[in-house]
Order: structure tokens, then C-alpha cells, then sequence
């Protein structure tokens, strides 16, 4: 089966939560550690047959992570989790400078927090790809947003899922 992505995408940005993993325990909205969450039904199937890393496909991560700045987990757990669902879709771990989160209260007004378009500039100037080549892959208005903000295309991860099917 062929790529669930057009022809000229280099660089696909993924949301986390509820997009490429869906939390296991009830009540939290994202994991604060292993074992708090699960791939998200058929995003596996849908992605790990690509090539992904420098023959393939990049990837890249952008998700607001504020359970940082609420010490309800460290910086470097959010990018270890947000890596291992990367993976655990894809094949594929990203490296950490592909993985962008904002850690800011969710009142910061801060220009990464999505929608603002900070966290997909930040992938993109990581992997040196321009927005004309460069898809963003989320599940909420959030993250169209940021996608329209940061001037690339955006792909509800329905849509993805549904294409596979």
C-alpha cells in the first residue's frame, strides 16, 4: 500500500495525544510516565510501513505538554514519552531536536504553545524543511490552527486513519 501522504511531503509533524497515543488511565488527559498510555487504534498500520529518517519520510513532534510546568512530570520524561509513541507508530524514533513541546503553563502566551505556530517552525527549521513540504498530522482545532498559523497543510488523524482502512 502507498503513502496516506501527497507525493511532495518530506516532513510530517505529528500532535501526541489522541493522534498517535491515547492515555489508559482515567481521568488524566496525557501519561506522566510508561505505561499511561497506548497506541492509538490503526495509527500502527497506518504509518509503519512507510520509510521513515534521512532515506524517508522525517518526522517531527509538536504537542503541548503544560503537566511539565505543573511538575506533574520532568521535561525529559515528556520527550522520552512523546518519542516512544513516535515509535511505537512509526518504527521510527525521532531524534530529540525533531521532538518540540511546549512546557508553559497553558496561560503563558507564549508563542510555541499550539495554536500558535512556534512548535511546527521549530520542526521545520530542525529538519531544514520548508512549510511547502511539510504536513501536520493532529486531532484537534488546536492544531489546524497552528497548521494554518505556520502556513502547511493539516491532515486530521480521522482522515489519515480512515484512508488506510
Amino acid at each position: 500500500m502507498g503513502s496516506p501522504f501527497p507525493d511532495h511531503v518530506r516532513l510530517v509533524i505529528f500532535d501526541a495525544d489522541n493522534t498517535l497515543r491515547r492515555v489508559t488511565i482515567p481521568g488524566k488527559v496525557c501519561p506522566h510516565g510508561p505505561g499511561e498510555w497506548e497506541p492509538m487504534p490503526g495509527i500502527r498500520e497506518a504509518l509503519a510501513s512507510l520509510r521513515w529518517g534521512p532515506d524517508g519520510l522525517r518526522l517531527g513532534m509538536a504537542s503541548n505538554q503544560d503537566h511539565v510546568f505543573y511538575g506533574h512530570l520532568t521535561a525529559a520524561m515528556a520527550r522520552r514519552l512523546l518519542q516512544d509513541a513516535a515509535e511505537a507508530a512509526t518504527g521510527h524514533r525521532p531524534p530529540d531536536g525533531a521532538v518540540r513541546f511546549c512546557a508553559h503553563a497553558m496561560d503563558a502566551g507564549c508563542g510555541c504553545r499550539k495554536p500558535a505556530p512556534g512548535l511546527l517552525h521549530e520542526a521545520m527549521a530542525f529538519h531544514e524543511i520548508g512549510p511547502e513540504a511539510t504536513l501536520f498530522v493532529g486531532d484537534a482545532e488546536v492544531d489546524r490552527e497552528a497548521a494554518r498559523r505556520a502556513d502547511i497543510p493539516f491532515l486530521h488523524v480521522a482522515d489519515l486513519l480512515a484512508s488506510r482502512s
